[in-house]
């Protein structure tokens, strides 16, 4: 199974964390088969921007969006930023759609997929193998909002606490089309407590429409105006 790597930016100096990151997050051909062969992995793509991206720490404080709401018609899922938080759009993989991050080094991302499993408890089992792959440590799983199921993890290496909300939720294209959201939180350990609330923050006010299909062909005849 491929997995993305954590790099070891988190123990480098400010310019050679950049470059690290920017080499991590630039889409590769590697890259370009995970997200479209390895979608189990979704997860795991969202934590490798977490915490492999040092770099997003920067963007909130130079190049980060002053709009504080995303939502992609596409896949029918938005989110807020909490106050204090810049919003990024530049996360190198088709599979996470935004990242909020804190000038503290505090980073949220949203990932989403098409998924074939049943609900967000089975999501979780699917994706714990590529967690467990990049050297993360589960702490605990438990019920949590928007019928999703909540998971704790530890990277011990980078002193790093790692929270995520996995939903899967039935969208049109047949019986069993299904949709996987992943938000993922990834903070110092010693700023868990202070970003559990933004955290929370963004789950409420999570936004979930039908998503547009890109695959709908029009309809034959005018419909008169109707």
């Amino acid at each position: 199974m491929t997995v993305i790597p954590f790099s070891g930016s988190w123990f480098l100096d400010d310019g050679e964390r950049v470059r690290a990151a920017e080499r991590v997050l630039r889409p590769t051909v590697e890259c370009a088969l995970y997200c479209g062969l390895m979608r189990v992995a979704l997860a795991a793509a969202a934590i490798a921007i977490v915490i492999a991206a040092s770099a997003f720490a920067e963007t909130s404080r130079t190049g980060g969006s002053k709009e504080r709401r995303f939502f992609s018609a596409r896949h029918g899922v938005g989110v807020d930023a909490p106050p204090g938080w810049a919003l990024s759009q530049h996360t190198g993989y088709p599979t996470v759609l935004v990242a909020l991050v804190h000038p503290g080094g505090s980073r949220i991302t949203l990932a989403v997929d098409r998924t074939t499993v049943k609900d967000a408890a089975a999501l979780v089992e699917q994706s714990k193998p590529g967690l467990l792959a990049q050297g993360l440590t589960i702490v605990q799983t438990a019920p949590g909002p928007h019928d999703g199921v909540q998971l704790e993890a530890r990277a011990a290496r980078r002193n790093q606490a790692l929270r995520q909300l996995y939903i899967v939720r039935k969208i049109e294209g047949g019986p069993d089309a299904r949709q996987a959201v992943v938000v993922t939180l990834a903070t110092p350990v010693a700023d868990l407590a202070a970003a559990t609330g933004p955290f929370e923050w963004v789950l409420a006010h999570m936004a979930f429409e039908a998503p547009i299909r890109l695959d709908a062909k029009p309809e034959a005849k005018p419909d008169a105006g109707r």
